[in-house]
């Protein structure tokens, strides 16, 4: 016994450091997820058993890293790092969105990028003092503690290879389910509790699974049948012209009024509260609190429901990949066109492609708007100006979805050239001017609200305009601006109404006025217009009316007992969204090859360049040009403010003029004698080609007088 006891009791005590490293990794990284040292030391002593399982997830991918390079010291810098790092932002998001960081924020790369710049606080004291002792502790394990070897060789690399993998998939896939054993769970519906109970470490290991959980096997098709079979809306006789219908999602909209003890100089909101006297208003539960607008939209486009998905994913990202019925193709298969429009980076949220799925036929980005600003972001008052143009310029009944980005965060004090509202009462000056600089923000949306309607009233076309918010804003870590004001205790016991309520109106221009209070979930407002407009829905949208009646909020699963709603009322509804995202798609017989628009365009109308006189064009006077001489007007039809010309597959310096027309000013080596390739571009932030025109080719010459004459042709 004892030769075999003494080889192993040696080993160990020459391995030790490798176990005394995952420990030290797994406190720190703990520090930095929580941001406080003794809600971390709580946690250990408090949940000793998890703590112990994310030192052996820590301990599992050492040993790999070991095995694979052969030098323990190696893994131990490559992998603590990663994983500080990993809680690091982990912390800092936590203290902004109220979620951790999780393993499909990884597939979010570019949105992630673009937020970066609003992001403070990444150095706090606490912060450094983990990251110094971190430095420290490691310099006396790694360094100081003997014995630790700084190389292993040969059988042991494949013994903690093989041991490294066994550790990994025991803990990955429970088996044998020793977790459940211990009471462990995966709290999906509340991140940030899965985070403070499970460890960072652990709870991302359990989070992975959910990337690739088989969403089927959720999925009773007999169930999904029943329902389809039993929801088939005839067609509705309707009004002799369907009205067109507006929805339009304003970002980070509240009603700050609400702040009891807070006086505002003026009303953001007050053509907002003046409509709630004669339209349909109230709130949506929003299942977003700082940001996520990309699911909020999901729901009212979709009816489907974040509830059922795991608490911070982003459905865009990770569950359309295939036609998903909406109010786009709903509405397009009844004669409507469906345009959307954002005042942001077309690829954001994965949306050209999105909007692609859910059946639009146009969607106008960033990219192909004015560059009409306030403050950092496309201005409220220019996406309403398109909302405009598009429902005008559309035959037929037009149904248009936009968002807007003015009032996004940060709420910085100079963020608007003039804050007009003036903020009193007891709060710090910090408080004071972002809550300022967020109520004109407002108001910059108020006004948006004022200018559709003020158009629409005067329109003899029906319409119909939904508009709404998508989530609180962020104002502060961990809810400094709300907690200063006393709006929100600690513990709060309104917590979920307080923080996740955002204001909704449906106003329009052709039916009875009629006050009606709103109290609905996001995914229940699109059934709520289909209805009120006397249009066609389908099986869902008839189904979520009928469970919108019964329950019309749905609130996170940890909230359905006080809210007096059983796992069982709401199986049906999972069933569905299920079966629509993952499975067989029931209901969508007869229409579901026709959800995507064979037309779909990104932008306005292709653009068109030329035509060219077929008679010589003078381009030029004389030798040498200026600036201001060396410039060739071009007329086309779909130009946008990005445009720029290529010239023999160079881009040019293009002046914006109008949709018809911009002016190209060719550099020197270009501007002599011969043929120009000529086309027009339109490129994104990442430098990708998103529109373009057929190319031109010009033959120019000298002209009388020195300069330069040309012809073109296709």
């Amino acid at each position: 016994m004892d030769r075999w006891v003494k080889p192993v009791a040696g080993y160990a005590k020459s391995r030790y450091v490798i176990v005394l490293s995952s420990v030290w990794i797994v406190w720190i990284s703990e520090v930095l997820s929580r941001g406080n040292a003794l809600q971390a030391l709580e946690w250990t002593w408090r949940s000793f058993a998890h703590f112990g399982f994310n030192v052996l997830t820590v301990l599992g991918f050492l040993l790999l890293i070991s095995a694979l390079t052969g030098r323990p010291r190696a893994a131990y810098w490559s992998i603590g790092p990663v994983i500080l790092i990993f809680s690091w932002v982990s912390g800092i998001k936590l203290k902004i969105l109220h979620v951790p960081l999780l393993p499909w924020d990884f597939l979010l790369a570019g949105e992630t990028r673009d937020m970066i710049p609003y992001i403070t606080n990444l150095f706090t004291f606490p912060i450094l003092a983990a990251l110094i002792v971190f430095l420290a502790g490691s310099y006396g394990l790694q360094y100081r503690l003997p014995p630790s070897p700084v190389r292993i060789y040969g059988k042991e690399r494949w013994v903690l290879a093989s041991s490294s993998l066994l550790l990994l998939t025991f803990l990955y896939t429970d088996f044998p389910p020793l977790q459940k054993t211990l009471g462990f769970e995966t709290i999906d519906y509340n991140q940030a509790d899965n985070v403070k109970e499970n460890g960072f470490a652990l709870a991302s290991l359990m989070n992975v699974k959910l990337l690739f959980q088989n969403s089927q096997d959720r999925m009773d098709t007999d169930t999904v049948e029943a329902i389809v079979s039993q929801y088939q809306p005839p067609t509705p006789a309707g009004e002799s012209r369907p009205p067109n219908v507006i929805v339009v999602l304003s970002e980070s909209l509240w009603d700050p009024t609400v702040l009891k003890d807070v006086k505002f100089s003026r009303d953001p909101l007050e053509f907002y509260h003046s409509l709630q006297h004669d339209y349909p208003s109230g709130t949506l539960l929003s299942p977003q609190f700082g940001g996520g607008t990309a699911n909020v939209e999901f729901e009212v486009l979709t009816g489907l429901s974040m509830r059922f998905l795991p608490q911070g994913s982003i459905a865009y990202n990770q569950y359309i990949n295939r036609p998903v019925d909406s109010l786009a193709s709903i509405l397009t298969r009844q004669g409507y066109t469906a345009k959307a429009i954002s005042p942001f980076h077309h690829w954001y949220f994965n949306s050209d492609k999105v909007y692609e799925y859910f059946g639009f036929s146009q969607y106008i980005s960033m990219e192909f708007l004015k560059p009409v600003y306030e403050g950092p972001y496309i201005a409220d008052k220019e996406v309403a100006n398109v909302i405009i143009s598009e429902t005008e310029r559309t035959e037929g009944p037009a149904f248009i979805f936009a968002n807007t980005m003015q009032n996004h965060f940060h709420y910085y004090p100079g963020k608007f050239k003039q804050n007009t509202i003036r903020v009193e009462g007891r709060m710090s000056e910090e408080s004071r001017g972002m809550l300022e600089t967020y109520a004109q923000g407002t108001k910059g949306a108020d006004d948006m609200l004022k200018q559709l309607v003020e158009y629409f009233s005067a329109s003899e076309e029906p319409t119909i305009l939904a508009f709404f918010g998508d989530h609180l804003p962020f104002l502060g870590d961990d809810y400094k601006v709300y907690k200063d004001v006393g709006y929100l205790q600690e513990k709060d016991p309104d917590f979920l109404d307080k923080m996740y309520r955002v204001p909704v109106i449906v106003w329009n221009n052709y039916l009875p006025n009629k006050q009606e209070t709103i109290n609905l979930s996001p995914s229940f407002l699109g059934p709520y217009i289909l209805e009120l407009a006397k249009v066609g829905g389908s099986y869902y949208t008839d189904y979520l009316l009928d469970l919108g009646g019964r329950i019309p909020v749905i609130p996170p699963k940890d909230y359905y007992e006080r809210m007096g709603i059983r796992d069982e009322d709401l199986k049906e509804y999972e069933a569905l969204q299920y079966d629509i995202l993952f499975g067989e798609q029931h209901g969508y017989s007869g229409w579901k090859d026709s959800i995507v628009q064979p037309g779909f365009t990104l932008g306005y109308d292709p653009m068109i360049l030329g035509p060219f006189p077929s008679e010589p064009l003078v381009i030029g006077q004389s030798l040498p040009l200026t600036a201001k001489e060396a410039s060739v007007p071009i007329k086309g039809r779909a130009f946008a403010p990005l445009s720029v010309v290529y010239i023999n597959g160079k881009p040019q310096p293009t002046e914006w003029i109008s949709e018809q027309q911009i002016v190209v000013h060719p550099q020197s080596d270009i501007y002599k004698p011969g043929q120009w390739e000529l086309q027009v571009k339109i490129l994104d932030d990442k430098e990708t080609v998103i529109a373009e025109s057929e190319t031109w080719t010009v033959t120019v010459s000298a002209a009388e007088g020195g300069g330069y004459a040309g012809a073109g042709t296709k």
